[in-house]
């Protein structure tokens, strides 16, 4: 998700849809007197119509999603499936995870709270070694990003990750490493992006670390609904088991954690 966005479209909908890259984001806002199901569908339509083949739903906590709405999501997650796509939703909000996860189409539980400005302490412990790690640096540019995202997409899908999963792992990093370019980079192509991909026995890790002076340019919760950019740690949580920051004057250091099923 690093491919710079398309345009929004926003026309009479409770649903926007912007495409980046081979990938489709569905922005979903609470939308008085509308049919979300239908919206929903035409939503998903104009992503079938842009190429995309992989879908992120972003739902706002506002929004109810009622079976007619969970049934549309159900039919288009499954098309996506058979045609060797997927369809990940990410939200914060409980009640909309509960009713989501009823239908297979969310984990009902967020990761634990993971900021850690100080650097102390860690709310998800991971194994002391690793079955194997790789390491690498990237140039912090925006033309870098791409090939950085395939390099860790690739390396996860080694590990075993399922389709979705790894489609919910490549989302998450992609909008880590975006966030190291454009907000932990004060020298710009200067500056070097540091990167550590963990294999585990039931996890996936990788960690980004950038010289940034830490996340003050960057929202640490969730953005309000009428944020079009500021999105990135919102996906970072909604589609991980465990996300922690841990900022200081060396930069910024962010670890997400994805269990295999």
């Amino acid at each position: 998700m690093s491919d710079p966005p398309g345009e929004l479209s926003v026309e009479k909908t409770c649903v926007s849809t912007e495409v980046r890259g081979d990938v489709c984001v569905l922005r979903c806002l609470d939308g008085e007197g509308r049919d979300l199901a239908a919206d929903l569908r035409a939503g998903l339509e104009r992503c079938r119509e842009s190429g995309a083949d992989a879908i992120v739903l972003d739902v706002d906590g506002s929004v109810e999603v009622g079976p007619k709405a969970v049934e549309v999501l159900s039919a288009a997650a499954e098309e996506l499936r058979v045609a060797g796509g997927s369809l990940v939703v990410a939200t914060e909000e409980p009640a909309v995870r509960a009713t989501l996860a009823d239908a297979g189409l969310v984990h009902p539980t967020l990761p634990p709270e993971g900021h850690d400005l100080e650097g102390a302490g860690h709310p998800f412990v991971l194994p002391a070694q690793a079955h194997w790690e790789h390491e690498f640096v990237f140039p912090a540019t925006r033309e870098s990003l791409p090939a950085a995202r395939r390099r860790l997409t690739a390396l996860a899908e080694v590990t075993g990750l399922g389709e979705t999963q790894l489609f919910e792992f490549s989302v998450a990093v992609a909008e880590a490493l975006t966030n190291a370019v454009v907000h932990g980079s004060p020298h710009g192509a200067d500056d070097d992006i540091l990167v550590r991909f963990f294999c585990y026995d039931d996890e996936v890790a990788v960690e980004v670390v950038d010289g940034g002076g830490g996340l003050d340019a960057t929202p640490v919760c969730v953005p309000e609904a009428s944020a079009v950019s500021g999105r990135g740690i919102h996906f970072m949580r909604s589609l991980c088991d465990a996300v922690q920051f841990t900022c200081g004057p060396l930069g910024t250091h962010v670890l997400l954690v994805k269990r295999r099923e």
